[in-house]
C-alpha cells in the first residue's frame, strides 16, 4: 500500500450511468485520503437540461465539460485524484488525457444491463433519466487496458478489488 500512496495518477471510475461511479469514488477516497471530483458536478446547465429532457449528449457538447474536469484535476495536489466520470469513448478519454497533466488510470465499473436500468429507476433527483441508459450503452467501448471490476459487488468489495488490481499493477 506505501506505492499506492505515492501514486500522482488520475484514477477514472468510469462506466454508463447507475454503475456506481460515485459510490465508489467516494468511498474510495474516504479509504484513502485522496482527492475526489464528481465530473457530474462540473456538466454545465445547459448540458444537465438537455439530459433531463431526455436527449443524450454528444461528443461535442461533452468537450467543455472534459476542459473543466481537466483544469480541476491540474489544479489539485500531486497526490492521486480520483474522477467519477463516464469516459464512455476514446474521444472522450483522448480529450480528457490531452487536458490533465499526470498519467490516467481507467477504472471500468462493469453492471449488466438490467442491474444499471434497476438503479437508474430507483434513483431520487438525478438528472439522467433511464431513458438514456440505451444511448450510453451504445457509446459505451471502454479502454482495452481499463482495469475491469465487477461494480455488481458491495462498494466496500468493489473498493478493495480497484486497490488490489492497482497494487498488482505497481509490482
Amino acid at each position: 500500500m506505501t506505492e499506492l500512496r505515492e501514486m500522482t495518477e488520475l484514477l477514472v471510475i468510469m462506466g454508463v450511468s447507475g454503475c456506481g461511479k460515485s459510490t465508489i469514488a467516494s468511498q474510495l477516497c474516504e479509504l484513502t485520503g485522496w482527492t475526489m471530483i464528481e465530473g457530474d458536478s462540473l456538466h454545465p446547465a445547459v448540458n444537465r437540461q438537455k439530459m433531463a429532457t431526455g436527449e443524450p449528449l454528444t461528443n461535442d457538447d461533452r468537450m467543455p465539460w472534459l476542459d473543466a474536469i481537466a483544469g480541476l484535476v491540474n489544479e489539485c495536489s500531486d497526490d492521486p485524484v480520483v474522477l467519477a466520470c463516464s469516459s464512455l469513448d476514446e474521444t472522450i478519454r483522448n480529450r480528457l488525457t490531452k487536458g490533465v497533466e499526470r498519467p490516467c488510470r481507467w477504472i471500468f465499473l462493469e453492471v449488466p444491463e438490467e442491474v444499471l436500468k434497476l438503479r437508474m429507476e430507483g434513483r431520487k433527483g438525478h438528472f439522467m433519466p433511464s431513458s438514456l441508459l440505451q444511448s450510453q450503452l451504445a457509446a459505451l467501448d471502454p479502454p482495452v487496458d481499463a482495469i475491469k471490476i465487477d461494480g455488481t459487488c458491495s462498494p466496500m468489495a468493489v473498493c478493495e478489488a480497484i486497490l488490489a488490481a492497482l497494487d498488482e499493477r505497481i509490482e
